[in-house]
């Protein structure tokens, strides 16, 4: 039995490849499934429904999309280093749209136009996200790479994994299974789909409809992060939120405790300088009434003492001209009573005469012998009466 080395079977592949005229100068046509060029060189894949076709392109200048139905002619390479087969190719030409991105868009309008995009109907994210639901596979370094942000944004955040297949027959099965179990754990608050980045055939699961229609009705908000920034798919439009890689959703999703403990110290420093500032505005405000106050009573007990003062004026006034009227109606009344004095009368020659019973005499009353007391200015007489003669 021979034993072939490993360069010698590469050697006898390329032998073979190199030798067989028909893989010369040949065109061949498919869909690009994926394209980028680096220094002029292209380096893309070709496919059809069963196969892919590694290609590479020198001194290329036009750039292609994926989706793009092309016609390539060049000849089929083997590289014994790296064990590769590859389609160089010196001509590429764009032949039409490729069947599975006219699907793409033929499946996007009709579920535009039915209102699944709408930013009406997506769910806010929550500000302060407690728990995630995410849909991936388990062994995947997505996976590992959403942890790894989550733990270091917030170690308290707690991560439910649904093992979900993100490629091939059973991807979308799995996906729609993944949304619809964490739709029902009232444990979780967001739903993650992710995956890492790939072709377009790669990412067929997530152009799905029925899976589009499931995550549309889901009641919590659900995230997708499926491929790179550049991948599009439906379940990007109808989800509540797109992120452009994996890590990008899970720094979206949670909530950095460094940053809110930094926010929280300069709330409670804004609290507190507010609250001094309130305070010394309300002792402003307490000693400008307090000095109102103190202005406004020393007004008014100044404008009573005034009030007082006038009153007591006014009683002086009063009193001062009842006294004076009263002394002059006196001095009227002492003069009345002076002219009316017995003494002052006596003085003017009248004299008082009284009987022994101390009547004073008339002429009706006097008898003849009745003795009389007569009174003069300056002495009293007794009499007695020897005569009566009516006058």
């Amino acid at each position: 039995m021979k034993i072939f080395t490993v360069t010698q079977i590469n050697k006898i592949i390329k032998d073979l490849i190199d030798n067989e005229i028909v893989l010369e100068d040949i065109t061949v046509s498919g869909e690009l499934s994926s394209f980028s060029i680096s220094r002029n060189i292209a380096y893309f894949t070709l496919k059809d429904n069963e196969s892919l076709l590694n290609c590479v392109m020198f001194g290329a200048k036009q750039e292609f999309s994926v989706g793009d139905m092309v016609q390539i002619r060049g000849n089929v390479k083997y590289y014994p280093k790296g064990g590769k087969l590859s389609f160089n190719a010196y001509k590429i030409e764009l032949s039409g749209q490729g069947e599975l991105y006219k699907r793409f868009v033929e499946l996007k309008e009709k579920l535009q136009k039915e209102g699944l995009f709408n930013e009406s109907n997506k769910i806010p994210i929550p500000r302060f996200v407690s728990s995630i639901g995410v849909v991936t596979s388990a062994t995947g370094a997505v996976l590992q790479d959403i942890k790894n942000v989550t733990r270091r944004r917030n170690p308290n955040l707690d991560i439910y994994v649904y093992d979900a297949s993100v490629q091939g027959k059973f991807a979308v099965s799995d996906v729609i299974a993944g949304i619809t179990y964490f739709d029902n754990l009232s444990d979780v608050d967001v739903i993650i789909v992710a995956r890492g980045g790939g072709s377009i055939e790669d990412l067929m699961p997530f152009n799905d409809e029925e899976l589009a229609r499931v995550a549309y009705i889901c009641n919590k908000p659900i995230i997708s992060a499926v491929g790179h920034e550049t991948d599009y798919s439906i379940l990007d439009f109808v989800a509540d939120l797109r992120a452009p890689t994996p890590s990008a959703a899970a720094e979206l999703v949670t909530y950095d405790c460094v940053e809110l403990k930094r926010l929280v110290e300069n709330m409670k420093i804004n609290i507190e300088n507010k609250f001094v500032q309130k305070l010394s505005n309300l002792q402003t405000d307490v000693n400008y009434y307090i000095n109102n106050i103190d202005r406004n009573i020393n007004s008014m007990v100044n404008d009573e003492l005034l009030h007082v003062n006038d009153i007591l004026n006014h009683m002086d006034v009063c009193v001062s001209n009842n006294i004076d009227k009263t002394r002059y109606r006196v001095d009227i009344l002492l003069n009345t009573l002076d002219k009316l004095n017995p003494a002052r009368l006596l003085k003017s020659g009248y004299s008082y005469v009284v009987n022994e019973n101390n009547e004073i005499v008339t002429y009706n009353n006097v008898k003849i012998n009745d003795k009389l007391n007569i009174t003069l200015s300056d002495v009293k007489l007794k009499a007695v009466v020897t005569n009566k003669e009516n006058r």
